[in-house]
């Protein structure tokens, strides 16, 4: 017999579709008007429940489960602001394109704006950061009701997991009583299913870009943040051996001797009056966010004769302001047909850039031979550790940036939320990725990310396995190396705005094992420690001299540069 859930039956087909739609973990945040969906959820016994207090964490950590998973997660909170508390992990979702199915409670819309406690406008509440929204009916009584309810729904469920993927927001007004039970029959709700074409060009499209690309010799292929992905390396193998430049980013996860790495590293060496030499005639880019901001300015300077976007997105990406070809369909398959019918290129643009990497390379390595203790000893320090398998998530700012100046250990797999950049989630969303994740996370992120998110660590789901090393340089370090903050009397108060505050306290209050360094004896010694099995998660915090380490980032880049 089944086990009683809640009596309303828009409910039971919201949570029939969600387990149709291949949803495996919904994600609960505590509340009166979504106990419907919290009875449904638990009782139906097809779903792993989990209870995160926190609207804003749990969006988050629900982000990290569904991008580890690759896989659909949902979210249920309660009406009121409870919901507005989802936005800014249902925004990094929408543009790191990753399937969250927001559910959330409503008032019947009689009572809304008539002073009824947690009664807010809620149907398009996220706007323009989700690929599908909708608002089900009340009643749920009418067999009309039940049609519209699912094809409704199983419209937004291929649009969450779509050629595009994404969030989705169904918002379900539901009238008291809440707590209702009932058992149904065990009829079967049904599923609408997209069949798409196939992702790959026809001969006579790769005709055409093969003809394009080879009346050029000044290729560059530039790769942003993504995940592993082996048929892509492939192609870009294949790019690379005809001669084509392919740049890559620490969260590009692409592991190929004949790319080239550390883009900052390669591109601050770059004279203005040299820049020509760099500079492609065809630039090919991916639908995918890059971070460097030193690589976009000089290819937006020197803008590119052709530039192929490829893309499945509705809307035109026109990152460096050259875009003259938008191509849909799978990156992989089709740059690897285009890699094997185009001619070979003269080698002169990729000699140019390799031999660049190259020297930054040594002079890279020269800086650190008596650098004093400061953010950028601590990275490189870690990366001569030789870290063992694991996945890395870095927060933003200069955890991020810092991370792409160096050569790290094969094997490593690097995750950020760079889809709109923000600090507020990278605790959660590490969290959510540990949780799920086969191999070890390690979260590198900085004392302000840590002190907003701490609320990440609120639950009961972190891996013994989980560590946190936190780089407490006394506020927002990345004011220190900017144009602009570093020379205004607001400074300190306002943009790096330092605490002086220790993070002991948080691994004490959520039951972390706390270890901390001041110098860099200290952080060597501890290293063993840190990586070493434990029974609770732990947390590193290191401590680097705040106005010391933006002196020295800078010198590091004059360094690179001035000698070459």
């Amino acid at each position: 017999m089944s086990k009683p859930v809640s009596d309303k039956p828009i409910v039971k087909a919201l949570v029939d579709l969600c387990h149709l739609h291949g949803v495996e973990q919904v994600v609960i945040s505590p509340g009166s008007r979504n106990a419907p969906l919290i009875i449904s959820f638990a009782g139906s016994e097809k779903f792993e429940c989990l209870s995160i207090v926190d609207e804003r964490s749990a969006a988050y950590f629900a982000l990290g489960l569904a991008r580890e998973k690759n896989k659909p997660v949902a979210i249920v909170c309660t009406s009121g602001t409870a919901a507005l508390n989802y936005a800014p992990a249902v925004a990094e979702a929408y543009y790191q394109k990753v399937p969250l199915v927001v559910i959330t409670a409503d008032r019947p819309k009689e009572w809304i704006d008539q002073a009824d406690g947690q009664a807010i406008v809620q149907p398009g509440i996220f706007g323009n950061f989700v690929r599908f929204q909708c608002t089900l009916p009340l009643s749920g009584g009418h067999s009309d009701d039940e049609w519209y309810v699912n094809r409704i729904l199983n419209e937004g469920f291929t649009k969450c997991t779509g050629v595009t993927p994404g969030p989705i927001h169904i918002n379900v007004p539901l009238r008291e009583p809440l707590y209702g039970k009932t058992v149904y029959n065990d009829k079967q709700a049904r599923r609408i299913e997209v069949v798409t074409g196939n992702s790959r060009l026809s001969d006579e499209q790769v005709e055409l870009l093969t003809q394009e690309i080879s009346r050029y010799e000044r290729i560059l292929l530039l790769v942003g943040a993504q995940h592993h992905d082996p048929q892509l390396k492939t192609a870009l193998d294949k790019l690379a051996a005809k001669g084509v430049v392919i740049l890559t980013e620490t969260l590009s996860n692409l592991d190929g001797e004949h790319f080239i790495k550390n883009v900052d590293r390669v591109v601050s060496t770059i004279e203005e009056d040299e820049q020509l030499f760099f500079t492609p005639d065809i630039l090919i880019t991916l639908d995918i966010p890059v971070l460097s901001k030193m690589v976009k300015a000089m290819i937006r300077k020197r803008k590119p004769h052709i530039h192929w976007h490829f893309s499945n997105e509705s809307h035109f990406t026109d990152t460096y302001q050259s875009l003259t070809r938008v191509i849909n369909g799978n990156p992989a398959c089709i740059l690897n047909s285009v890699a094997e019918h185009m001619p070979q290129r003269d080698k002169r643009f990729s000699d140019t850039w390799h031999k660049r990497s190259e020297q930054s390379t040594i002079r890279h390595q020269q800086y650190f031979e008596k650098l004093d203790w400061c953010d950028l000893k601590l990275y490189h320090l870690l990366s001569k550790q030789g870290l063992p398998s694991l996945q890395l998530h870095i927060g933003n700012s200069t955890p991020v940036r810092y991370a792409q100046l160096f050569e790290w250990s094969d094997g490593l797999r690097w995750y950020a939320n760079r889809g709109t950049s923000g600090i507020d989630g990278c605790v959660s969303t590490a969290a959510g990725a540990a949780y799920a994740s086969e191999v070890p996370v390690m979260l590198i992120v900085g004392d302000l990310s840590l002190f907003y998110d701490s609320n990440g660590l609120w639950h009961k789901y972190l891996p013994a396995t989980f560590r946190i090393l936190v780089v407490n340089n006394g506020g927002g370090g990345i004011f220190r190396f900017i144009p602009g903050p570093a020379e205004t009397d607001e400074l300190e108060d306002f943009f790096e705005t330092r605490q002086g505050l220790s993070c002991r306290g948080i691994a004490d209050t959520f039951g972390l094992q706390y270890l901390s360094a001041a110098n860099e004896d200290e952080f060597t010694q501890n290293l063993n420690t840190f990586f070493a099995p434990s029974d609770k998660p732990v947390m590193m915090e290191v401590f680097t001299p705040n106005v010391e380490s933006g002196k020295l980032l800078r010198k590091y880049f004059k360094f690179l540069k001035n000698e070459l």
